[in-house]
């Protein structure tokens, strides 16, 4: 998985549209749909939850902003958590990356992870945590 995310980062910096080409025809043939959504732009919030409603695409998963098991952990309602508004449908390696970032350690939050710091939070700050982390992963337009 990382030699994936290694390569789509490269290609992303690098390639151009040369890069969808390379990644489309070489070694990469079995995991081409990671790594060409890898590629894609940041898109507007509405844009993220207007996909999340449409059939499945290869090379994405929906994601849910405020975490879901955590926030199912805290009380919230399964309503608010599988709601349009807090499910976006995002590139794979997008979401790993997301996912692995807030379960590590981060100096931000006295030495917690994000998922520990959320613990007890509002949902509100739990969507602007999820935003920070759509934007800092290329996911979500600034």
């Amino acid at each position: 998985m990382s030699i994936k995310k290694e390569v789509a980062r490269w290609l992303r910096k690098y390639g151009g549209p040369l890069g969808k080409v390379v990644a489309a025809g070489s070694w990469l043939w079995e995991h081409k749909d990671d790594v060409l959504s890898y590629l894609d732009e940041p898109r507007t919030l509405e844009e993220l939850q207007e996909a999340a409603t449409r059939p499945p695409k290869k090379g994405y998963e929906n994601h849910h902003i405020a975490e879901q098991t955590a926030a199912r952990d805290d009380g919230f309602d399964e309503d608010r958590i599988n709601g349009r508004d807090n499910v976006v449908r995002i590139p794979r390696l997008k979401h790993q990356e997301i996912n692995g970032w807030y379960g590590r350690k981060n100096p931000e939050f006295g030495g917690k992870p994000p998922r520990e710091h959320l613990r007890g939070r509002t949902w509100e700050e739990r969507i602007s945590m999820g935003h920070r982390a759509l934007r800092e992963h290329g996911a979500l337009k600034p």
